[in-house]
């Protein structure tokens, strides 16, 4: 509206000016070019001159201030299209985070061996309380378990993203054959075989590396706790024994959510079963220690949820 207005003030100047040249013509060929029409046309042309300046500075600022506008506007949209594809590009993130499997339930199976054999204990083929038939123990056995990991970090933390925590829980069950009880033997005429097992339960921090993609997983366990019940008693007549459970294994995506994999563990247990007796008057040892630390090895097969 504005420059409607400037442009129609132009347009009055110069229309005027016009005129006054007309008047300014008849009348110097009529009185002879009167020095005050020169003087008034000079007035005229000057402030038509002042005129078309302002209109040209008004122009002028119009047009940088539109140019602005028209840089800020484009600096707006580009950050509001910045802004929404961060937004899309958490929004996928957290739609792949929600469907990423946070949880495993793993079977496993394989060889275990005691470090130490149980033969010599009151009630496992004990020469001086029953010298009879001896089946010979070794300590070598098998297990078969089951247990379940789920994911507490997947950075650790945000300390690396090649690193991921879970926490695991697991269960197993280990039968190292068969002996003789030695105390039946003793006080009957009976010869009774028992088997030899275990079962242990644990829980355990268990640090996963990811390689190719996430689909090969190395892994440690820096630690954990395992409760260990033995069948039979020890020589003590006690069942119950913590221990330290350290393992290293690794696990491969066989096909979506299937997974497969080998383990190695090792169970350090505590001093609870260790009873000794000795002959009356100090002699030697009659009745052997119980000592239950072994190691695992076998494999896995889990699956994701």
């Amino acid at each position: 509206m504005k420059k409607t207005k400037n442009t129609a003030a132009v347009t009055a100047a110069i229309a005027a000016s016009v005129a006054v040249l007309g008047g300014v013509s008849g009348s110097a060929e009529a009185h002879g070019h009167s020095a005050s029409s020169t003087a008034l046309l000079e007035s005229r042309l000057n402030s038509m001159e002042a005129e078309m300046q302002a209109l040209r500075s008004e122009l002028a600022a119009s047009k940088a201030e539109s140019q602005r506008a028209a840089q800020e506007s484009a600096q707006r949209l580009e950050q509001t299209e910045q802004r929404q594809v961060q937004t899309e590009q958490k929004l996928a993130q957290d739609e792949e985070t929600v469907k990423k499997p946070k949880s495993l339930l793993f079977f496993r199976g394989g060889f275990t061996h005691m470090t130490s054999n149980r033969d010599g204990e009151l009630l496992l083929n004990n020469q001086i309380l029953n010298p009879g038939p001896v089946e010979t123990n070794n300590g070598d056995g098998w297990y078969v378990g089951a247990g379940f990991d789920h994911r507490l970090t997947d950075d650790t933390w945000g300390m690396t993203d090649l690193m991921a925590v879970d926490g695991e829980v697991m269960f197993q069950y280990m039968n190292f054959g068969t002996s003789y009880n030695a105390l039946v033997g003793a006080l009957t005429p009976l010869q009774i075989e028992n088997q030899l097992t275990q079962l242990t339960i644990s829980a355990s921090p268990k640090m996963k590396f990811n390689l190719l993609d996430g689909n090969l997983r190395p892994w440690i366990i820096p630690f954990g706790l395992s409760i260990n019940v033995i069948s039979p008693p020890s020589s003590g007549v006690t069942v119950l024994n913590p221990g330290l459970m350290l393992g290293t294994g690794v696990e491969y995506r066989l096909w979506e959510n299937l997974w497969a994999g080998v383990d190695f563990r090792y169970n350090f247990t505590g001093g609870d079963f260790n009873y000794r007796a000795r002959l009356p008057g100090g002699g030697a040892v009659a009745l052997k220690q119980t000592n239950i630390d072994g190691l695992m090895v076998g494999g896995t097969l889990g699956f994701g949820f």
